[in-house]
C-alpha cells in the first residue's frame, strides 16, 4: 500500500504541494482499505469468498485495489480534507505564526 516513504521524503524537499496531496492519497487509501477489511471480515464463509490461503489473498489484493481506486476518485474526502487542513496550519509550522489571509 505505501509506495515508497523514501521517495515522498525526498518528493517533499523538492515539491512539497506534491508530496502533501500524494501523503494524503496513501493515507485515504489505507484507510478505506482498512474500512474494506473491517466489512469484509463481516461476510459469512462460504458467501462470495471460498476458505483457505488463496481465499485470503485474493480478498486482500482485492481490498487493497478498492482502497486504492477509492483514494484516485477522492470517493471518501479524506485526502482533500487533510490536504485542506495541513494547508490552513502551512503558516503556523512556518513559525510565522500568521495565517497570511487578512481578516
Amino acid at each position: 500500500m505505501i509506495s515508497g516513504v523514501g521517495e515522498l521524503y525526498h518528493l517533499k524537499g523538492t515539491n512539497p504541494e506534491k508530496a502533501l496531496d500524494k501523503a494524503c492519497k496513501e493515507f485515504e487509501s489505507l484507510f478505506a482499505y482498512q474500512l474494506m477489511k473491517v466489512m469484509g471480515g463481516s461476510i459469512p464463509d462460504g458467501g462470495l469468498f471460498e476458505k483457505g490461503l488463496a481465499s485470503d489473498i485474493y480478498r486482500d489484493m482485492l481490498f487493497q485495489n478498492v482502497g486504492r481506486a477509492v483514494a484516485e476518485t477522492d470517493a471518501l474526502g479524506i485526502g482533500s480534507l487533510l490536504k485542506n487542513h495541513q494547508r490552513a496550519l502551512q503558516p503556523f509550522q512556518d513559525g510565522s505564526g500568521q495565517s497570511g489571509q487578512s481578516r
